[in-house]
């Protein structure tokens, strides 16, 4: 990624099994915030999803906040009776037979974009190995052309964080993508997920 911010969420890139299934959930008829593919998500008290924030917007927080997953998309009757698939969720839409796909799966690794600390100065970001980040919340989160999020991890948290980084992508192979970039791809796992107990970071 080199110089160039450009965040594109959170991107299903590997699990032990060779297989990385999204499984389905549902959404609330006229919840009123777009959740783009690759969006964090969290499921609530009513049994549907909602974005992974305190307060399921985008004004929320996100620290100590446990994630279900990553938003993969949806589909659902629209109000004119029509069957739509989308990679992502329109806010407010009214809707009935919603089904939101997520990647809930705790072993799941995703890809996505890592800010260098010490932009310009040559200084990698492997030291960031085994560390925890939340991610960031911003308006309006993604772009409804394209349907894809555009949040990323934030600065190392002192304590713990909803993602722990696991390492980085295109940095042994053949990908132009150095340690020392402005912007790095990093491969992170879900740190507080709803399904599974947190860990320290190292």
């Amino acid at each position: 990624m080199s110089s160039v911010s450009a965040p594109f969420g959170f991107r299903a890139s590997y699990h032990n099994s060779g297989q990385i299934i999204a499984k389905a959930y549902t959404i609330a008829s006229g919840y009123a915030q777009n959740v783009f593919q690759g969006d964090p998500v969290r499921l609530i008290d009513a049994g549907v999803i909602q974005l992974g924030t305190s307060d399921g917007t985008r004004s929320g927080t996100t620290d100590g906040i446990s994630l279900l997953g990553i938003f993969a998309g949806c589909q659902y009757i629209d109000a004119l009776g029509v069957p739509t698939v989308s990679p992502y969720w329109p806010s407010g839409i009214a809707a009935t037979e919603i089904t939101a796909w997520v990647y809930d799966d705790p072993e799941i690794l995703f890809a996505v974009q890592y800010d260098n600390p010490s932009p310009n100065t040559g200084t990698t970001v492997q030291t960031a190995v085994g560390e925890q980040c939340d991610w960031t919340v911003a308006s309006p989160g993604g772009s409804t052309r394209t349907g894809l999020s555009d949040c990323k991890l934030t600065v190392i948290q002192p304590t713990s964080g909803q993602f722990q980084i696991t390492g980085f992508e295109g940095t042994t192979g053949g990908v132009d993508s150095t340690l020392t970039d402005n912007f790095v791809v990093a491969t992170v796992r879900i740190n507080e997920h709803q399904y599974k107990a947190a860990v320290n970071s190292v």
